[in-house]
């Protein structure tokens, strides 16, 4: 049976006509993506960072509006998607320091702005691309690496991402690009401010920042932290506000989001304190494996970082897209040539999850029996994967990781 599975994954002929029918799922998906992308982009937060431009303070209308946002551009924002009939309210949920990397788009209209942060993010996705082949994706062969591609353009995360100007493709994108001018040593500093842009969508590349850690990468860590102690102080002073009221602010912005997440501990526990203690928790035993982790598990460390951060803090599903990241760790195992029994079932699982994730819930158009056993899979196999992890990168030798499924 696994030499028949093996010849037809080989087959010429088999590989064309899926790489060809991915292509053309992923035309169709990127198409629309594009439109919606182009009449929407609703989160895409330029009318937060206008106003902290302005020197509005975008958190206090967010909370408590104060009639300020009528003006200039702003009020040409709002009418625009009023006149779509999808009005929009501020809900300035990022941290000041990184609307901040926001300004060259609050230099133009409002339509403008749409457009050229259309524009990034299709140079973003073009650039995870490029780096993941040189990263963590380097040991995947042509055509399992561009068969991934494909079908992370092909599946709905990726298409509701870019549909409603979302931030993921952006942070994810300077966050490769920290991995990568690091491990080439292009110099500390390149890496720190790419990581430091890569916090933009901090509930998934906080966690997976801790890769550096684990890399003992401290100074690129350190510093991409402190410039952003720096900026916020910067905002502090131009919104006259105290330094820890630019902290809390949009905390308590992104607190009302707590519960309307897709898989989360969040939407889990309906926005409840447990969510905030159990992600707290898996923060805390992250940070624990990512210390403890031998040298050899850089994919494997990567992947269960990836998998607990969408779940751990607050993401809907068009966040998920990243999921193919995940697919480092199983061809990471096959280099070796020395796949188990297990090795393959965990593969075969990954798999359910990228088509549960990807298409399933675009299928039943996310009802609720159908998140339910998509969280129910996800769980499970985060969790699987996690043991997996601490048994064969906690408290080996080096020379006993490689090869271990």
């Amino acid at each position: 049976m696994k030499e028949r599975v093996l010849a037809l994954y080989n087959h010429k002929a088999v590989r064309i006509i899926v790489i060809l029918i991915l292509a053309l799922m992923a035309a169709v998906s990127l198409y629309r993506g594009v439109t919606n992308a182009l009449h929407f982009s609703q989160d895409f937060q330029w009318d937060a960072a206008k106003a902290l431009t302005m020197g509005i303070d975008p958190y206090t209308e967010s909370l408590s509006p104060t009639g300020a946002l009528s003006q200039g551009d702003l009020k040409d924002y709002y009418a625009y998607y009023e006149g779509i009939d999808a009005p929009q309210k501020m809900e300035a949920n990022q941290f000041p320091s990184l609307l901040m990397l926001l300004y060259p788009y609050t230099l133009l209209a409002p339509s403008a702005a749409r457009l050229a942060w259309l524009v990034t993010n299709l140079l973003c996705t073009l650039g995870i691309v490029i780096l993941l082949r040189f990263t963590f994706l380097k040991d995947c062969d042509r055509f399992l690496f561009t068969s991934l591609c494909l079908l992370m353009v092909a599946g709905t995360p990726y298409r509701n991402q870019l549909g409603v100007g979302q931030h993921t493709l952006f942070s994810v994108f300077f966050f490769l690009l920290a991995v990568y001018l690091s491990e080439k040593k292009y110099g500390k500093i390149p890496a720190a401010l790419s990581l430091f842009v890569s916090f933009f969508k901090y509930t998934l590349t906080a966690p997976l920042s801790l890769y550096f850690l684990y890399k003992r990468k401290w100074i690129e860590w350190i510093t991409s932290v402190l410039l952003h102690v720096l900026l916020t102080g910067c905002a502090a002073v131009l919104l006259k506000k105290s330094f820890l009221d630019m902290i809390l602010s949009p905390l308590k912005v992104s607190s009302a989001l707590l519960s309307e997440g897709g898989l989360d501990f969040g939407a889990l526990f309906h926005g409840s304190a447990v969510s905030l203690v159990l992600a707290f928790l898996v923060g805390i035993l992250l940070f624990v494996l990512s210390l403890k982790a031998k040298e050899g598990c850089d994919a494997r460390l990567l992947t269960i970082l990836l998998l607990w951060s969408l779940i751990m803090l607050y993401h809907r599903t068009y966040d998920f897209f990243v999921l193919i990241m995940a697919a480092s760790y199983f061809t990471e195992d096959r280099k070796t040539g020395q796949v188990t029994t297990a090795g393959n079932i965990m593969t075969g699982a990954y798999i359910l999850v990228l088509y549960a994730v990807f298409f399933l819930l675009r299928q039943f158009h996310e009802s609720a029996p159908a998140m339910i056993f998509t969280g129910i899979l996800y769980y499970l196999f985060t969790i699987a994967m996690t043991v997996i992890f601490c048994k064969n990168c906690i408290g080996k030798k080096n020379h006993e990781l490689l090869g271990k499924a």
